[in-house]
């Protein structure tokens, strides 16, 4: 445990502080545009993300043919959480009110379900930082504490829901595989966009513009971590400055 231990502290993360624009803009603490502060929060956690030895990815299914063959658990995470992945704490827990769980993840298998499950884990929660919405990857471990509740035991809206879970315990920072961010594309920043995303997004605004109804486009973005050569699976490799 020594080795480990002393491993793991001579890589510790770079601390990244959030700034108060970001955190207390829900207060009404800043009067910019809606797209200027879910563009500020996007960069901060991309830079915070790639800082880290993270490799970001455009294309998420390139992204999780890089992951092993493993079940891990995916869920949902408050934004505010995943920051203190990157703090002093390095850690927090997900726990319960009394003896009242309910489903908050999946079990997920990157090579054995591709995404098909996804959907679930982005399902199992409502947060969201500034329109800027976080899923995490964990490794999973024999002592994790995972149910399968009832819910889980019917299909809503066509989804099939046999991988979700309910789960508490430990998050720490060394157990995460890979972290996904998804934002409104009209909230996105523009030079961030490939071409055909600068495509879908322009459709929408058109209709819009219109008055016609539709659906927003998600822009996805997937960070994994320790990809040895991530441009073989499409990624942009990232330098730590």
């Amino acid at each position: 445990m020594k080795d480990t231990f002393e491993s793991f502290k001579q890589n510790r993360p770079r601390n990244f502080t959030p700034p108060e624009s970001i955190i207390n803009n829900e207060n009404n603490v800043r009067t910019e545009s809606l797209s200027e502060i879910t563009s500020e929060t996007y960069v901060f956690f991309k830079d915070m993300l790639t800082a880290n030895g993270y490799s970001e990815f455009t294309d998420i299914n390139a992204a999780y043919r890089t992951l092993p063959a493993t079940t891990m658990i995916v869920r949902r995470e408050d934004p505010r959480n995943v920051l203190k992945l990157f703090s002093e704490a390095e850690s927090y827990d997900v726990g319960f009110v009394g003896d009242e769980r309910y489903s908050n993840c999946v079990e997920w298998n990157p090579q054995a379900d591709g995404s098909r499950n996804l959907t679930n884990a982005y399902a199992e929660g409502l947060t969201n930082l500034n329109n800027v919405v976080t899923v995490i990857g964990l490794e999973k471990a024999p002592t994790d504490d995972l149910l399968r509740l009832p819910d889980a035991t019917h299909d809503f809206y066509g989804q099939d829901r046999t991988g979700v879970r309910s789960f508490q315990g430990a998050v720490s920072l060394e157990k995460v595989s890979f972290i996904n961010l998804r934002v409104p594309g009209h909230l996105f920043p523009e030079s961030e966009l490939t071409e055909d995303e600068v495509d879908r997004v322009d459709q929408y605004l058109e209709l819009i513009a219109e008055g016609k109804k539709a659906q927003p486009v998600m822009i996805h973005r997937s960070y994994i971590k320790n990809v040895a050569d991530a441009e073989q699976y499409g990624g942009q490799k990232k330098e730590a400055a």
